[in-house]
C-alpha cells in the first residue's frame, strides 16, 4: 500500500522542523494536563469536551509526526478527524457562547491578542468559514493523490480545483473581521507588530497556499506532485496550519481565567507562528510560481473575486506552459 512521503521527497519536512513541532506540542501537552479544570467547567461543557477532543487529535499527530510507516488510510482518517473535530469545535463555541459574549464590552479590533479581547459572535461565525474551507482544500488535495484524478484530463482537473474554490462563493454570508483595526492608527508595540505579521501570513496562506497550490495541483505531472498531501513536508504544515485556527483562543481562555500569564500566551503565539512560517517552505516547492504571483497580484487588485482571481491563474498558467511547450 502507499505510505506518506518522509525521504527522498522535495517536500520533505526538515528534522528541525519536526523537531520544533515535537517540542511545541509537549509544552500544549503539559499545559491541557496542568489545567485540566479548563476541561471540565460546567458552563459550555459542550464546547469543553469538543475542544479536549480536537487537542488530543492536534497533540496525536504532533507526538507521531516523526512515523514514516504510518499507512494512507490512517492518514486520511487523521485529517478527517482533524477537519470534523475543528467544525464542530468551532460550531460549539458559537452555540454555547455566543450569546453571553454579545454581552461584553465591545473590542477596539478582531483577534485574541489583547489580555483583555473577547471572541464574538462574528468572530466565531467567520473561524467556521476557514474550518470549513480547510476542509474542502484537504478533500481536494487527497482527490489529487488519486488514480482518477492522475489520468483526469485538464477540464476535469479545473472542475475539481473549481469545486476546491467554491466555499468562497458563500463568503459574503460569513462575518469579515479585518486584523488591520489593531493597527489602523499607526501603533506600532509588541501586539500590533503581531497582528501586521498574522496579517501577511494570512494573505501568503490565502494566494499562496490555498488558491496557488490548488491551481497548482491542476498541473502536477510527478508521483511527488501528486502526492504532496502525504509528504512529511505538507503534514507538518498543515498540523501547523490547523493548530494555529484553535491554539490562540485556547491560550486567551487561559490568561482569562488566570492560569498563565499573558506574556506566557504572547511568546507561546510567537513561536507558532515562526514553526508555521517554517514549514510554509517545503510546501512552497509545490506551488506554480505563475498561478501564485497571479493570485496575490489579484487578490489585492481583484477583491472579493475569489472564483475569477482562480480561474485567471490557471489560464495564466496553463498559457505559460503551452508557450514552453511551443518552444520545445
Amino acid at each position: 500500500s502507499q505510505q506518506p512521503h518522509t525521504h527522498m521527497s522535495p517536500h520533505a519536512a526538515p528534522v528541525g522542523l519536526m523537531r520544533s513541532i515535537y517540542w511545541y506540542f509537549v509544552v500544549i501537552a503539559v499545559a491541557c494536563a496542568w489545567y485540566v479544570r479548563a476541561f471540565t467547567g460546567r458552563i459550555g461543557r459542550r464546547h469543553r469536551l469538543c475542544g479536549a477532543a480536537h487537542l488530543a487529535v492536534l497533540c496525536w499527530r504532533a507526538f507521531r509526526s516523526h512515523d514514516a510507516d504510518v499507512g494512507v488510510a490512517i492518514a486520511r482518517l487523521e485529517d478527517a478527524a482533524l477537519a470534523v473535530s475543528g467544525c464542530i469545535l468551532t460550531a460549539s463555541a458559537y452555540g454555547d457562547f455566543a450569546e453571553a459574549h454579545a454581552r461584553a464590552k465591545p473590542n477596539k479590533a478582531s483577534g485574541t491578542l489583547h489580555a483583555k479581547a473577547t471572541v464574538t459572535g462574528d468572530e466565531m461565525l467567520e473561524h467556521l468559514f476557514y474550518q470549513i474551507v480547510n476542509a474542502v482544500q484537504i478533500a481536494y488535495l487527497w482527490h489529487c493523490d488519486s488514480e482518477f484524478f492522475r489520468s483526469a484530463g485538464f477540464a476535469w482537473r479545473c472542475a475539481a480545483c473549481a469545486a476546491a474554490t467554491s466555499p468562497w462563493l458563500f463568503r459574503a454570508r460569513f462575518p469579515v473581521n479585518s486584523f488591520s483595526a489593531n493597527y489602523s492608527e499607526g501603533a506600532l508595540d509588541f501586539e500590533s507588530t503581531l497582528y501586521r505579521l498574522k496579517k501577511w501570513q494570512y494573505v501568503l496562506y490565502k494566494t499562496v497556499i490555498l488558491h496557488g497550490l490548488n491551481v497548482s495541483m491542476i498541473f502536477a505531472e510527478d508521483d511527488d506532485a501528486y502526492a504532496l498531501v502525504r509528504s512529511s513536508g505538507f503534514r507538518a504544515f498543515w498540523l501547523c496550519l490547523n493548530a494555529a485556527y484553535v491554539l490562540e483562543f485556547f491560550l486567551q481562555t487561559l490568561v482569562k481565567r488566570r492560569y498563565i500569564h499573558q506574556r506566557t500566551m504572547l511568546a507561546l503565539n510567537q513561536a507558532l507562528m515562526a514553526i508555521s512560517t517554517y514549514a510554509v517552505i517545503p510546501v512552497l516547492r509545490a506551488v506554480v510560481i505563475s498561478a501564485a504571483a497571479t493570485c496575490v497580484v489579484l487578490n489585492f487588485k481583484n477583491r472579493k473575486r475569489e472564483m475569477q482571481n482562480v480561474a485567471w491563474a490557471i489560464f495564466i498558467a496553463r498559457a505559460l506552459e503551452i508557450s514552453v511547450e511551443f518552444d520545445e
